[in-house]
């Protein structure tokens, strides 16, 4: 396992994980979870049925998940994506949400290889 080339290779921030969870073993111990749920999934079905309430509420939990564990692009484009839906009905976040995707894929790849 290599949770620093892990956090290297998808742009993250491994110095404010350690800072928040301490040790390696934790910081992998919580990515096998985030990587386990379903999470992501919530946010593009989400999308797909054009359910921005619950968009809302999908990607502002995976931005405080993808926060604490130092997942900076995923973050990023979460919280987008939850200031976007936050107060509108039927807002344009198909851009945010492909973006997200991929960021995701990266993510995925990277912690096949690395964990």
């Amino acid at each position: 396992m290599n949770v620093k080339q892990f956090y290297q290779d998808i742009n993250g921030s491994y110095e404010k994980a350690l800072s928040i969870m301490m040790n390696d073993a934790l910081i992998s111990r919580l990515l096998a979870k985030f990587m386990a749920n379903n999470s992501f999934d919530g946010i593009v079905a989400s999308f797909d049925k054009k359910d921005y309430r619950a968009l809302f509420t999908a990607a502002h939990a995976f931005k405080g998940v993808t926060g604490n564990l130092a997942l900076t692009p995923l973050y990023e484009i979460s919280c987008a994506i939850s200031e976007a839906t936050r107060n509108d009905d039927s807002p344009d976040v198909s851009k945010e949400i492909q973006q997200l995707k991929d960021a995701y894929a990266l993510v995925k790849a990277s912690y096949e290889k690395n964990l």
